[in-house]
C-alpha cells in the first residue's frame, strides 16, 4: 500500500511538471491573435469631366441636373383606340358638304339686311345682284335670303317684321315688272326671285317659308 502511494505521488509530480512547462510557454508567447479580415472596398469608377466639375461647382451641378432632366426619355402618349367597324362604316357613308367660297361682297350682305327699310341699302343690293363678277351662288343667296336676313323672327314674324316683309315683297314685284331689269337677269337670278317671292307671300300670310 505504501508503494502504491509513492507511485501515485510520482505520477502527480510528473503531471505538474508538464503543466508548468505548458504555462510557461503560453505566458512567453501570449495568446494567438485571430486576424480580422476586412473586405476590400471596390475602387470607384472615375467621374466624367462634366460630373467632376459639377461636384466642385454648384452652378455647374445645377446646369448638369437640368440637362439630365431635359434629356430624359419622354413617355409616349397613348394611341387613341381604334375605331370599330361600325363607326368606320358610318363615317364612310356620311357625305360632307362642300364648303362655300368666301363672300366677295360682304357689304351686299349688310345691304340685304336693310332691304325694305333703307332705300340706299336697296339700291346697293340691286346693283349687287346684277353684278356679273359675283359668283352665281352668292347672287342667289342675296335674293333668296330676303325671307330671313334682317328679320327678328323669320319663323314666326311679329309686328315689327311684317312691314319689312311687305316692303320686300313689293320691291321684288316692282323689279319683276320692269322689262329692262328682267332682261338682264340670268336663270340663276330668275329662279331665286321666284323662290323669294313665294317665301315672302307665305310669311306675310303667317305661314312658314318653305
Amino acid at each position: 500500500m505504501k508503494q502504491a502511494k509513492l507511485i501515485l505521488m510520482a505520477a502527480l509530480g510528473a503531471l505538474g511538471c508538464v503543466l508548468a512547462v505548458v504555462l510557461t510557454e503560453w505566458h512567453g508567447h501570449g495568446p494567438t491573435t485571430i486576424a480580422t479580415i476586412t473586405p476590400e472596398s471596390p475602387t470607384p469608377a472615375p467621374l466624367s469631366p462634366a460630373l467632376a466639375e459639377s461636384a466642385r461647382n454648384p452652378k455647374v451641378a445645377a446646369v448638369t441636373q437640368e440637362t439630365i432632366v431635359s434629356n430624359a426619355p419622354v413617355a409616349m402618349a397613348a394611341e387613341p383606340a381604334a375605331t370599330n367597324r361600325h363607326g368606320l362604316k358610318k363615317l364612310a357613308g356620311k357625305k360632307t358638304s362642300k364648303p362655300k367660297d368666301p363672300i366677295q361682297d360682304p357689304d351686299a350682305r349688310v345691304a340685304l339686311s336693310l332691304v325694305g327699310i333703307d332705300p340706299d341699302a336697296e339700291d346697293y343690293w340691286i346693283s349687287a345682284i346684277n353684278d356679273p363678277t359675283l359668283p352665281a351662288e352668292e347672287r342667289k343667296d342675296l335674293i333668296e335670303d330676303l325671307n330671313e336676313t334682317g328679320l327678328a323672327n323669320p319663323h314666326q314674324p311679329g309686328a315689327d317684321d311684317l312691314p319689312i316683309i311687305a316692303n320686300r315683297l313689293q320691291l321684288i314685284e316692282e323689279l319683276a315688272s320692269n322689262p329692262n331689269f328682267i332682261a338682264g337677269l340670268d336663270q340663276v337670278n330668275k329662279d331665286a326671285f321666284a323662290e323669294a317671292h313665294k317665301d315672302l307671300v307665305n310669311l306675310l300670310a303667317g305661314k312658314p317659308a318653305d
